[in-house]
């Protein structure tokens, strides 16, 4: 009889989706009311040529990384080496949401208001806290800004976390992580003092470049600037300052365009030699009603055609649509390419035609962005997809239909909710071993629902039938009589001998993504690694903090950094080691810190502690990825496969030791 074991299924999904989804940055805003009035306010200076209102949340960025106050002086050195006058442009900042500030102007304080000059600060109130997750205080800031600084023109500067559609912008950790939903934004604008469109509004925040707040600024402002990917901490190059010393001079116009290319470039600029995932988009919303007609006609046809043929096909190509963010219930990204959506949805349609004509306003509505570091370029939009693996998906589709965005697309994403909610199962028969092969054959029925399947290979850890996950890879064939096959390996990639554990997140003709969890910096954090032709040894790129979204790494010399595995029970055990609720991806407490971590340890009740490495010479290779022997006795290989709907299951696992090894 051969050596099988069973993981603690379907629990287990909680590892991936405790290392892919991370924590949420934010919560639902509005929760805690403070009685912040809108009200009017005196002029304090004559009408310039722009005022820039930045409404900046400092949060951990700003508590634990000091990135608020590198940004204030950032725009301080800016306005300084433009020589602009304090009288031409005002830079006017809110400043709260963080339990401390290094900002000189801002130390011991907890709330502010101030404008940023080239020679420091001016015009600093010190208020009482509030509530920046709430639409009442972004309004009266608003009020603030143009009525204290009327301008010919006005920029509005979101600074903070961003996490897209349904979480919205902002983490104020003095009001509970609150937040401003899409909504809460526009609402906060309509009940505001403006009473012309913004020149530009910019979001220096993660995943806020959506379709879905173009269409809900599209009547708020001319131009809207933003990252459909996630963005490092560093975030904006205010450099871009320094463009409004030129516009002066010539008052065009159309001065949102101009500050746009002018954030774009310095964006690029300043990443230009890191090894970052970058996108940044300008959007001209002028285009957005030319784009909105044939983006509403595209999906009226699909929901037309709409079925559960339609859908799952659809579930069969999510694996080629780039996704941003927090992947739900560790399968599948909610927040993907605006473009690489529409392809798919036109191939499984027939509808290319007005996919054509939707390419061409799409390139009027965005016609101007930034991407480096990808293997395949996104499109610089995203758009919302439910994932039917994440458990709150149908509490994020109440939140979503209240966004004012296309009828269309939304009855289209209701009749898919209607699919993601259809009971289904794969069955399978007993995974058996055979030769240097293991297979396990899937009833006929289930083999078009499934989009993918990994050879998934686990490692006793022999304390009470631990075990913890090596590695997740989609070179797995399913042939013809529905038998899924692979051959395990011998050899996995790691680091100067020490095996990483690689979990594939996307796989396409052109390359291949994974995600190594990793304690780096006395964080857990994600090492993202990918191969493709150009780099068939793998490439090492940004390493990222779980729990804080805008924050990346680049491994340097006389860094050292531990492997983690996830941990899971052997069924042999009545008890499964599972991710404590609210564990995956939580931000690290200082006492956590300061107990450190070591080989061979359990970690968090979640992680297995691999050894040490130490990066002591880049020229030597020590960060080049390596393939390093696995110890055969040790591993257990079995099969994770994926539905349509985004679901994870798990085969029985079985050694591949024989009495002849």
């Amino acid at each position: 009889m051969e050596d099988k074991k069973r993981i603690g299924s379907p629990r287990i999904r909680k590892i991936l989706a405790s290392l892919l989804l991370g924590t949420a940055l934010v919560t639902a805003g509005g929760i805690v009311k403070n009685g912040v009035h809108v009200q009017d306010y005196e002029p304090k200076a004559e009408k310039g040529f722009c005022t820039v209102l930045v409404y900046m949340v400092g949060s951990d960025l700003e508590g634990s990384y000091g990135a608020a106050t590198e940004d204030l002086e950032e725009m301080e050195n800016a306005l300084q080496k433009a020589e602009i006058s304090s009288g031409d442009v005002h830079v006017v900042v809110e400043a709260g949401g963080a339990q401390n500030w290094q900002y000189p102007a801002m130390k011991g304080k907890k709330y502010g208001r101030f404008c940023v000059t080239g020679d420091g600060v001016k015009e600093f109130e010190d208020m009482e806290a509030r509530d920046m997750g709430e639409a009442d205080t972004l309004s009266d800031f608003i009020n603030y800004g143009v009525q204290s600084y009327p301008a010919e023109h006005y920029g509005l500067v979101f600074w903070n976390h961003g996490s897209g559609q349904i979480l919205g912008f902002g983490c104020d950790s003095q009001f509970d992580d609150s937040s401003l939903s899409l909504n809460e934004i526009t609402g906060a604008m309509d009940h505001s003092a403006m009473d012309e469109k913004f020149s530009f509004v910019s979001l220096d925040a993660c995943l806020m470049g959506n379709i879905e707040l173009a269409a809900v600024l599209e009547e708020k402002a001319e131009y809207l600037i933003a990252s459909e990917e996630l963005e490092p901490e560093s975030g904006y190059d205010y450099s871009w300052l320094c463009s409004l010393a030129d516009e002066i001079q010539r008052s065009p116009e159309d001065i949102g365009d101009k500050m746009g290319s002018a954030m774009i470039a310095a964006y690029g600029n300043y990443y230009k030699d890191r090894d970052y995932m970058i996108t940044l988009s300008m959007m001209d919303l002028s285009a957005y009603n030319g784009f909105h007609d044939c983006f509403h006609k595209m999906m009226a046809k699909a929901g037309q055609l709409a079925d559960d043929r339609v859908y799952q096909e659809l579930g069969k190509h999510r694996k080629t649509i780039q996704g941003f963010g927090d992947l739900a219930g560790g399968s599948q990204a909610e927040i993907v390419d605006l473009m690489d959506l529409m392809e798919q949805i036109a191939e499984i349609t027939g509808d290319t035609e007005t996919y054509k004509q939707l390419e061409k306003q799409y390139k009027l509505l965005v016609p101007e962005k930034v991407t480096m570091g990808y293997e395949s370029e996104p499109s610089g939009t995203s758009i919302y997809l439910p994932a039917g693996s994440n458990e709150w998906f149908l509490q994020n589709m109440s939140v979503y239909g209240e966004i004012p965005f296309c009828t269309a697309y939304q009855e289209f994403l209701q009749k898919y909710q209607d699919y993601l909610t259809k009971e289904s199962h794969i069955d399978w028969h007993s995974l058996e071993k055979k030769e240097k092969e293991i297979r396990v054959q899937v009833e006929p029925e289930a083999v078009d629902q499934i989009v993918a399947a990994y050879l998934t290979v686990f490692c006793d850890t022999g304390r009470k039938g631990k075990a913890y996950l090596l590695s997740t890879d989609s070179d797995v064939l399913l042939d013809r009589a529905g038998f899924l096959k692979a051959v395990p390996e011998k050899q996995y990639w790691g680091l100067k001998n020490e095996i990483l554990c690689l979990i594939e997140t996307l796989d396409t003709e052109e390359y291949t993504e994974y995600i190594s969890p990793v304690w780096y910096h006395d964080e857990l954090c994600l090492m993202y690694i990918s191969f493709s032709k150009e780099e068939q040894d793998g490439k090492i790129g940004a390493i990222t903090p779980m729990g804080v979204k805008k924050k990346q790494y680049e491994l340097k010399e006389g860094d050292t950094l531990y492997p983690l595995y996830p941990l899971e029970q052997w069924d042999e055990d009545e008890r499964t080691a599972m991710l404590p609720e609210g564990t995956g991806g939580a931000s690290v407490t200082e006492n956590e810190r300061e107990a450190g971590i070591k080989s061979g340890e359990i970690y968090m009740d979640s992680y297995y502690v691999g050894n040490q490495i130490r990066i002591d010479s880049l020229e030597e290779g020590d960060a080049d990825l390596m393939l390093v022997e696995a110890n055969m006795k040790n591993c257990m290989f079995g099969f994770m496969i994926q539905d349509t709907k985004q679901n994870l299951y798990y085969t029985d696992f079985l050694s591949m030791e024989t009495e002849d090894n």
